[in-house]
């Protein structure tokens, strides 16, 4: 992941150094995500919840390559069925709210005066802020959740005079947790399908 990076951070120079174009803007949508995991010990289906981001992004490059790094506030909605009693089952919700930096690099597939469609697809870094279970306290939660999470995320776009519209797919990288969640609960790896409307000021 490192490599990969650096690797986009060298091509975003070059992009940048005969880039001619230059978008700031503002963004906002909504996500589901599927998330796998287990309860003690035992492969569970944790069910899709709707979420949310909101953020700011920015756009440089020339005709038809170009670079879009974001910087966003998400959160992250899942649940689970787990048994309580015999016949009786209970289903807890997860929230995980992080600030994402997803580093794109896009490319225009048809670029006309009013309007554009684009493809991108590249890494993105999460830094876990805050995480909550039912019955579970927000600090124990995030105490067992990585700080730190990778995913890659891949989708297209559509632009209309100044505003632009982007449907795409994150796939986790690595497990959410690091640790068991009061030593039955695990999380791993986190899919999340976005759609968000952006406007951009310049």
């Amino acid at each position: 992941m490192k490599k990969i990076v650096l690797t986009l951070s060298l091509l975003a120079c070059v992009v940048i150094t005969f880039g001619q174009t230059f978008d700031f803007g503002v963004k906002a949508g909504f996500n589901t995500s599927t998330i796998d995991g287990s309860i003690n010990n035992i492969s569970s289906s944790f069910k899709s919840r709707s979420g949310s981001n909101i953020g700011l992004f920015a756009r440089l490059g020339g005709s038809k390559l170009y670079l879009q790094p974001e910087l966003l506030y998400a959160t992250k909605n899942s649940s689970y069925t787990y048994t309580v009693t015999l016949g009786q089952t209970a289903t807890n919700t997860i929230k995980i709210q992080t600030i994402q930096i997803p580093l794109l690099l896009g490319y225009k597939l048809l670029d006309l005066k009013l309007a554009s469609i684009r493809a991108f697809t590249g890494p993105a870094g999460s830094f876990v802020t805050s995480g909550s279970i039912t019955n579970i306290s927000s600090q124990e939660v995030k105490d067992n959740l990585n700080s730190m999470n990778w995913a890659w995320q891949l989708g297209a776009g559509v632009d209309v005079l100044k505003f632009t519209l982007d449907v795409r797919y994150e796939m986790g990288l690595n497990n959410l947790t690091k640790n068991q969640i009061q030593d039955y609960i695990s999380i791993n790896k986190g899919n999340t399908f976005t759609v968000s409307l952006g406007f951009k000021f310049f």
